[in-house]
């Protein structure tokens, strides 16, 4: 048999140089390995929680009425509803294809304050700018003024849902709906009491989903805001017990005169 065996491949310390083979093969390996951190990065961003688009997103129209686009990002809306009050001030929205049961959204005021209202309760015509986070939306208002003569105007259907033990954090609504980020967690505490304390609504993250919704507006047993007892839990995991009760489609969780516990 005629012909030049090729020799084998093998390594020398000295010269800098790594064999065709194993530079191929190197060469494959650092492929596979960038393909599968990219991978693992886009399932972890897939399952993560939406931290809202923050800022940005004040003034963002409503689905009902016409498509975003990022010209209208800043511009008001002008909204008219019947607001009532449980735990905190709620706009009640007319019944749509999207909402059967009635929209109902939070309001707050400019800065770490709740909306500042002519009136507590009735027909009104609101204007602001929204947050909005998951089902989460919130109404920042800029001014408001009654309505006479509006009967198709009125409270959202209620229904209640029994008694729930709850466990989750205490956020305030306004900032976990965009205006900060990040709106919730202990870096956030000192900021969401001082929202609190202005009676910027409340609203309760739960760790697990609550008949299809992952916050609940938390209101007083007596249906006024949250008890100043509850801001030194504020920004941790806790557990919540009451009465849980629909209102078109915001949840609201009354609740119990006892304190909340550490789960």
């Amino acid at each position: 048999m005629s012909g030049r065996a090729e020799p084998d491949e093998f390594f020398i310390g000295w010269s800098g140089r790594t064999g065709p083979r194993l530079g191929r093969f190197l060469a494959a390996v650092a492929i596979v390995c960038i393909a599968a951190m990219a991978l693992v990065g886009y399932g972890l961003s897939r399952n993560a929680d939406d931290p809202a688009a923050g800022l940005l997103r004040l003034g963002e129209r409503d689905p009902g009425r016409a498509p975003v686009r990022p010209e209208d990002w800043g511009s008001e809306q002008v909204l008219r509803g019947h607001v009532a009050r449980l735990g905190y001030p709620l706009l009640h929205l007319p019944p749509s294809a999207g909402f059967p049961r009635g929209r109902v959204m939070l309001l707050s005021g400019d800065g770490k304050r709740g909306p500042d209202l002519p009136t507590a309760a009735g027909p009104m015509e609101l204007r602001g700018s929204v947050l909005r986070r998951g089902s989460l939306d919130m109404l920042v208002v800029d001014g408001a003024a009654t309505l006479s003569g509006s009967p198709d105007l009125h409270p959202a259907m209620h229904e209640a849902l029994g008694r729930w033990r709850i466990a989750g954090e205490i956020c305030d609504g306004k900032c976990y709906a965009g205006a900060m980020r990040p709106g919730a967690g202990l870096s956030h505490k000192a900021c969401a009491n001082l929202c609190l304390i202005g009676e910027v609504p409340a609203v309760f993250v739960t760790a697990d989903p609550v008949a299809g919704s992952r916050f609940l507006l938390l209101a007083g047993a007596d249906g006024g805001p949250l008890p100043a007892t509850l801001l030194g839990r504020v920004g941790i995991p806790v557990t919540l017990q009451g009465e849980v009760e629909r209102i078109g489609n915001v949840l609201v969780l009354r609740l119990d005169p006892e304190p909340a516990r550490r789960p």
